[in-house]
Formats: C-alpha cells, structure tokens, sequence
C-alpha cells in the first residue's frame, strides 16, 4: 500500500511538472513530441518497489533511490523522453535549463545544478539562443539551426564540445539518470581547453 500511495503522489507531482514543460516548451516540441505527451500515461513511465524508483526511458529502465529524487531528478526524467539522443553533453545543458524553469516558476530546488563551463558555454558561445537545442533529436538538425542562427563557427565548436565529451564519459552502459547525478563531480579539463580557445579566437577574429 506505502509503494501504491508513493506512486500516487510521485504521478500527481509529475502531472504538476508535464504541465510546467508544456507551458514553457510546448513551442519548441515536433508534432511527434506533442502527438506523445498527449498519449503519455505517466504510470508507464515509473514504477516503485522495496523503496527504489525504477524510471523508464527508451525501453531502458534506470533504478534510482527514493533519497536521489529530487525536484530537478523528476524534471529530468520527465523531459528526457521528449529531448531524444540524451548524450553528455546534452544532459549537462539539459541541467542549466532545469534550473532556469525551477527559477521561473519558483519551485523549491533541492539540489545545486550551478556548472561553470556550461554557464560560460551559454554566456559566450550560445548566448541569444532558445534553449530550443535540447530538443532536437539528430546531430543534423542541432548542427543546422546552430549554423543559421549563430553561424558555422558556433556549430562546429558544439560538435568539438559533444565529441569531447562523448569520448570521456558515453559508455556502452551510459546511464543517462546516474550522469546528471553525477556530472558535477567529474573532470572537463579538455573541454574547458576547447571552450576558451574559441573564445579567444571569436576575439581575435573581431
């Protein structure tokens, strides 16, 4: 009964989250996307058992202790199926704009998601820009619209960012949900490299 009354709860606070993202995001979301969060049943995304959350993604279940979840744990899990090709790269500027909507609509955050080379990143690199990327699905479409509304420079340093990344933290049995807990804790040292030597040379450049 105590797992049946958590589930309650837990799909009540998600309802109240869905319809954060969907005031927020709705805008920036494909039809697909949209078609999904119309037909999503938030039971089929989460289930409890001996006090742990099992939370579903991309036909991959995640186990997460009922002391990980957090307000911004629960926004995670909920627009990860609506960003799509959830790499590490993406899940960190996932982050900064989990903390931009818990900013927005005063929420009570619990954890710090305060992350300086992605601040820098927003800062210097995609300043001006929707946080719209988050959404898109295919290296394609991510490079497209960074190279039409930054320009090509811009795109191509994403990619540098998302390879760098990719070869230091995306295993085989890369757990989306176990990284956004974690990523502050890890080393970025070779990105910080790439992200200041753009900035350096956007200088130059002018």
């Amino acid at each position: 009964m105590d797992e049946e009354n958590s589930l309650i709860s837990l799909i009540s606070l998600i309802d109240e989250i869905f319809d954060i993202i969907k005031t927020d995001y709705l805008k920036y979301l494909s039809d697909d996307k949209k078609d999904f969060l119309k037909k999503l049943n938030y039971k089929n995304l989460f289930t409890i058992k001996n006090d742990i959350i099992y939370y579903k993604t991309d036909l991959v279940t995640y186990p997460l202790k009922k002391e990980e979840l957090t307000i911004e744990v629960l926004i995670f899990m909920c627009l990860a199926p609506l960003c799509g090709n959830l790499t590490p790269f993406k899940i960190c500027l996932i982050a900064s704009e989990i903390k931009s909507l818990i900013e927005r609509n005063n929420l009570e955050g619990n954890r710090n998601l305060d992350f300086n080379l992605i601040e820098v990143i927003k800062e210097k690199i995609l300043n001006d820009l929707p946080y719209n990327i988050i959404f898109l699905d295919t290296d394609i479409d991510i490079f497209n619209y960074l190279a039409t509304e930054k320009g090509i420079r811009t795109a191509k340093i994403y990619y540098s960012l998302k390879h760098d990344f990719n070869i230091h933290f995306l295993k085989d049995d890369f757990n989306p949900l176990e990284y956004f807990l974690k990523y502050q804790d890890l080393e970025y040292e070779t990105s910080y490299d790439i992200v200041y030597n753009f900035i350096e040379n956007s200088i130059i450049y002018k």
